[in-house]
């Protein structure tokens, strides 16, 4: 009687390892997912993009290229291909993963914004995919002096001073109309009128909330700076937006004497995901099915 038990407890043991091993398989995925990217970035001297993907947790490659039109990149971190593969998170049956790209951007070549929505990335195995990467800019690399003094800056936004008297007729953020219900701004200073505030359905927030100023959606333009006056330009992305930021906040006008400028401020977002993010991402990504 004691064998005929070993038997069935050893026949369920192999039953559920079996089930078990079924269950893992089904949750692999076919290829890397790439989150989404909004980047917009100006070129530098040692400028690079960072991209983030979720892979299995038994693969073991890495980038080893990526291109897009005329452009093509090399990890910089190509060097460690022999080494042990760098996970930044580790879920139930998958890893995110990133990689630090440095591409031929030749500034002397590319005086115009150069954008892309998807790439090409080869990985160290010998596979090679096309993945949508969201919206991602490059800008050749403008300096110029403005009127508008930045003064400090924190986690929430930036805050300026008028270095003589000036016209701001125009605040927007890149990719605007895409990200227009996932990223927010305020205006605060002492030319923003009192109207009532917006009402964020995706984005409960009671620090934001307390923040000074008015959404920019209700903001009336021109806002006119006397000298020495100061303006705060805060933002924040919806809590449930699991994407890669790098955005700008353009502020653009004229001083008192006609002459036109544009200020630069943004934000940047690295992904911190939870399961339940994974488990989103890949059925989105997928139009499949995942739980885990």
């Amino acid at each position: 009687m004691k064998e005929r038990f070993f038997w069935v407890a050893l026949s369920l043991i192999g039953i559920s390892w079996m089930l078990n091993s079924i269950y893992a398989y089904s949750k692999q995925l076919d290829e890397p997912i790439f989150l989404d990217h909004y980047i917009d970035a100006e070129y530098q001297d040692d400028f690079y993009m960072t991209f983030y993907y979720l892979t299995n947790k038994n693969n073991s490659s890495v980038v080893s290229s990526v291109s897009t039109g005329e452009l093509i990149g090399y990890p910089e971190d190509s060097y460690f291909f022999d080494e042990q593969v760098q996970n930044n998170q580790v879920f139930n049956h998958h890893v995110l993963r990133s990689t630090n790209v440095r591409f031929n951007f030749d500034p002397t070549t590319h005086t115009e914004n150069y954008s892309f929505t998807e790439i090409d990335v080869s990985f160290s195995d010998g596979n090679r995919i096309t993945v949508p990467i969201g919206i991602v800019t490059i800008r050749p690399r403008v300096i110029e002096e403005s009127p508008l003094e930045q003064v400090s800056s924190s986690g929430d936004g930036y805050h300026y001073r008028a270095l003589e008297p000036l016209t701001i007729e125009m605040i927007k953020s890149s990719f605007q109309d895409v990200l227009q219900d996932n990223f927010f701004i305020k205006i605060n200073s002492s030319s923003t009128p009192s109207l009532p505030e917006r009402t964020y359905e995706k984005f409960l927030d009671q620090e934001w909330s307390r923040l000074p100023g008015l959404d920019l959606q209700n903001i009336q333009f021109p806002l006119n700076l006397k000298k020495s006056k100061r303006i705060s330009v805060y933002s924040r992305f919806a809590a449930d937006f699991k994407a890669v930021l790098d955005v700008n906040i353009y502020i653009s006008g004229t001083t008192e004497s006609g002459k036109p400028f544009s200020t630069v401020g943004g934000l940047i977002v690295r992904p911190y995901l939870e399961q339940k993010d994974v488990n989103a991402i890949i059925k989105e990504k997928t139009k499949g099915d995942t739980n885990g």
